[in-house]
C-alpha cells in the first residue's frame, strides 16, 4: 500500500490525522475512505516520524461535542484490538484502568513495533524510496509493552482508589452507547 504521506511535513500529518475519518468509528468517513489497515499504517508512519499522536488527539478533540471525544477511546481500543490481533486478555478492562495518555501511548509503541515500511533504491538517482507500509504483528510482543505501561501506571499512582479507578472507568465509558 503506497503511502502518500510519507514525505509531509508533521504539522500538515497532523492536520491530516486529526479528522473523523481516524477518530469516530461510526461515522460515514470510518469506512469510506480507507482500511482499518491503512489508518494503522498512516498512523504508524506519523509515530516512527516522531509525530505526537496526543497533539493529533487535541487537534480533534477542539471544539468538539463530548460524543465525539469519547469515540476517540473507543477507536484507540479498536486499533490496538485490530494490531494485537486480540492477543490482550481482558484489554478493554485493562485499557480503561489506563489514564487516556497512557492508552495513547500503548496505541503509539504498538505502532511503532507493528508498521513496517518497506523501501527499495531508485537504481538511476541511488535514493532509496518508500514502497509500502504493512502491518505485521506476528512477532509483536503486545503483552509486555502493555505491561511495562500498566507497571509505571501503578508506579506514579502507588496511592490509587477503587473510587478513582472506577471514575476513570466511567470516563472511558461515558455515556457512549457502547
Amino acid at each position: 500500500m503506497n503511502d502518500y504521506y510519507e514525505n509531509v511535513p508533521l504539522k500538515e500529518y497532523e492536520q491530516i490525522l486529526a479528522n473523523r475519518e481516524y477518530w469516530d468509528c461510526i461515522s460515514c468517513e470510518w469506512e469510506r475512505y480507507s482500511t482499518i489497515e491503512q489508518k494503522l499504517v498512516r498512523l504508524g508512519t506519523f509515530v516512527q516520524r516522531g509525530g505526537d499522536l496526543n497533539r493529533v488527539i487535541a487537534l480533534y478533540e477542539e471544539g468538539r461535542e463530548y460524543t465525539y471525544r469519547v469515540m476517540i477511546q473507543h477507536c484507540i481500543e479498536r486499533y490496538i484490538k485490530a494490531i494485537t490481533d486480540k492477543r490482550i486478555p481482558n484489554l478493554t478492562l485493562r485499557l480503561y484502568k489506563l489514564e487516556k495518555e497512557e492508552a495513547v501511548l500503548l496505541l503509539a509503541e504498538v505502532l511503532k513495533a507493528a508498521v513496517k515500511r518497506m523501501y527499495d533504491f531508485d537504481k538511476y538517482t541511488t535514493k532509496e524510496w518508500h514502497i509500502f507500509g504493512s502491518v505485521d504483528s506476528r512477532n509483536l510482543d503486545s503483552e509486555s509493552i502493555l505491561a511495562a505501561i500498566e507497571e509505571e501506571h501503578r508506579q506514579a499512582h502507588s496511592d490509587e482508589t477503587k473510587d478513582e479507578i472506577k471514575a476513570r472507568v466511567m470516563n472511558w465509558i461515558g455515556e457512549s452507547l457502547w
